[in-house]
Order: structure tokens, then C-alpha cells, then sequence
């Protein structure tokens, strides 16, 4: 697990997934909480989740042949950038129309990325090292998960819906460079 840890394209796939699963995690945790100190009531906040979960599933109908076609790092980038313009609805106002699609945007980049992650993370290894790289992946994913989970509700009351998203964008833009340093050190180790 060492030896994968010290590949650069393991690192960026693992960065990739792991933000966009602890950017889900924490902002839609927050949702209803932000949607409650907004004076909304939980029908409201539940229909929202509601249209979360579709954005969640509802790319993973065309994102593999979209991976396929464009690549998963274009496709982690399409992601961030769709969880970027996430941060910037839900930072518009307190309607619950900004909820609802800033909360859609956020299951469509989350879907994004962490297809894409799983995607470069299969480029990374080969057959034998499947089983630890996985479990690698996986590992990143929960850790984050439970992190964002558990910090959610200390954030959204200690800085507030609108700090806890524009904190999203450099996780997202560091877990880029991330994954584009591991593309240039995997094409600089092959051109050699």
C-alpha cells in the first residue's frame, strides 16, 4: 500500500474521489440544517434532498461513456467545475429554489468525480495491486466522509451555509492540481 500511496497518479485519483465524496457529504449534511436557520420546515428540506439524490444518480446513466470518450480527468474537472458553480447558487441567496439546485448540482459533481477517481485509480495499478488500491480508494472516501459528517454541524453553526461552501473550492482546486501533478509525473515516466 506504500508502494501505491507513492505513485502520483494513485494519489490524484484517491484526491479526486475522496473530495468530491467529503464535499457531498459535508454540504449535504449541512443543507437542512442551513434550510432549518433559514425558518424552512422539514418537508421543504426533504424535497430538496430529494432532487440531491437524483443528481447523485441520475448522470451515472451517461458519465461512463462520457468518461470514455472525454477522459476522467476532463471529466474530474467537469465535476469540480459543476460543484464550483454549486458553491456559487448556494451562496445567491436562501430561497429555497437556490437550495434545490445548488443541492442538484452538488449530486451531479459528486457523481463526476467520484466516477473519475474510480476511473484513474484503475490506470494506476495493475491487476495484482487491484485488490490494495481499492481498498486505498475506499479508505479515503469513508475517512473523509465521516470527517465532513461529523464537522458539519459544528460548521454550519461556528461559520455559517455560506463559509462552509466557499471553503469547497480550494479543497476542489488542490485535489485537481493533485490530479493533474499525477497525469504529468505518469506521461513524464512514460516519455522517458
Amino acid at each position: 500500500m506504500k508502494r501505491l500511496l507513492a505513485r502520483p497518479a494513485i494519489r490524484g485519483a484517491i484526491a479526486v474521489s475522496a473530495t468530491g465524496q467529503g464535499i457531498m457529504i459535508l454540504v449535504m449534511t449541512a443543507t437542512p440544517l442551513a434550510m432549518r436557520y433559514c425558518g424552512f420546515d422539514v418537508d421543504v428540506s426533504a424535497n430538496v434532498i430529494r432532487w440531491h439524490l437524483v443528481g447523485m444518480f441520475l448522470p451515472a446513466f451517461v458519465a461512463g461513456p462520457m468518461i470514455d470518450r472525454f477522459g476522467p480527468r476532463r471529466m474530474a474537472v467537469a465535476g469540480g467545475v459543476v460543484l464550483i458553480a454549486c458553491v456559487g447558487v448556494a451562496v445567491s441567496g436562501v430561497s429555497v429554489a437556490a437550495f434545490l439546485i445548488s443541492s442538484f448540482l452538488l449530486g451531479i459533481g459528486w457523481n463526476l468525480m467520484l466516477l473519475a477517481g474510480t476511473t484513474m485509480l484503475g490506470e494506476g495499478h495493475d491487476v495484482a495491486e487491484r485488490g490494495h488500491a481499492q481498498s486505498l480508494m475506499e479508505l479515503g472516501n469513508s475517512v473523509t466522509a465521516t470527517v465532513a459528517s461529523a464537522a458539519s454541524g459544528a460548521l454550519i453553526a461556528g461559520a455559517g451555509w455560506n463559509m462552509i461552501n466557499y471553503g469547497a473550492v480550494p479543497v476542489v482546486l488542490l485535489a485537481l492540481a493533485i490530479m493533474w501533478r499525477g497525469a504529468r509525473a505518469k506521461h513524464l515516466s512514460v516519455g522517458v
